[in-house]
């Protein structure tokens, strides 16, 4: 049940049954020369949505923006600061945990969103009792897809094969394949050094994390080449994710709540 689609006497009948509530934190960020920046946006609600509609959860409209300053470099990126998005977030989920819904489970698409959300879910237990979960959408879409990537670098990556695929099966609307193309990595900072992803340094047999932009290293914004996408393999990747998410709701739902009582 979508929130928003709704008279609020549903919903009051809802929260006599139910107390969970799914949040989708989408992002409106670069995603390659191939990708409109609302792809994340779109992809996160409609996950959200359709796990909801599946597992019989009521939904909350999409956060439409992220800590994605990442990615301020490329035009039409919007991004906030991280506590304002835990003070945005925060807000809104105060007020439905007064209403009497206690479990949150955040559907989330962006890393940087990730420390925000923790914040909320822990303030809102010590304000509410209430229980906080966070699902990442790639996450799952990378765990069980269930389809074999032609490229092999980093074909889960940002703007790559697997979120092309995804988004020429659910909004080919915002895919420009005429214009997908491979893309250009810059060298790693250090001869000693791989980049294995962006941000992460690998050395040594371990690695750290260096803060750069994402133009820093990919100009074109995107991390692996998107051509092998397929809607094909799209289909099958959003199904098995969707599954896996209205299972994991389903779940959380009805999981016993922590008492937090030390030893």
């Amino acid at each position: 049940m979508r929130t928003d689609r709704v008279p609020y006497a549903d919903i009051r009948a809802y929260l006599e049954i139910h107390e969970t509530v799914i949040v989708p934190i989408g992002a409106t960020e670069c995603y390659g020369p191939h990708l409109a920046t609302g792809t994340e946006l779109r992809i996160c609600e409609a996950y959200a949505t359709e796990i909801g509609e599946r597992a019989g959860i009521a939904v909350v409209p999409v956060v439409p923006f992220n800590y994605s300053h990442m990615f301020l470099d490329y035009p039409g990126t919007c991004s906030v600061e991280m506590a304002t998005l835990e003070a945005y977030v925060l807000d809104v989920c105060d007020g439905l945990a007064a209403q009497g819904f206690r479990r949150f489970f955040f559907v989330n698409v962006h890393n940087g969103s990730l420390g925000p959300l923790e914040g909320v879910c822990r303030t809102l237990r010590r304000r509410h009792g209430s229980m906080g979960a966070l699902i990442d959408v790639f996450s799952v879409m990378r765990d069980v897809g269930g389809v074999a990537f032609e490229t092999k670098s980093a074909p889960t990556a940002h703007a790559a094969e697997m979120v092309t695929s995804v988004a020429l099966h659910l909004c080919p609307e915002l895919v420009f394949m005429d214009r997908a193309k491979p893309p250009l990595i810059s060298p790693p900072p250090s001869p000693k050094v791989k980049a294995l992803s962006g941000n992460k340094i690998a050395f040594g047999g371990s690695h750290f994390i260096n803060f750069a932009n994402m133009a820093d290293d990919s100009p074109m914004g995107l991390r692996d080449d998107p051509l092998p996408a397929t809607a094909a393999k799209g289909e099958r990747i959003w199904e098995n994710a969707v599954a896996y998410g209205a299972e994991a709701v389903g779940i959380y739902a009805t999981m016993t709540p922590p008492t937090g009582v030390p030893a």
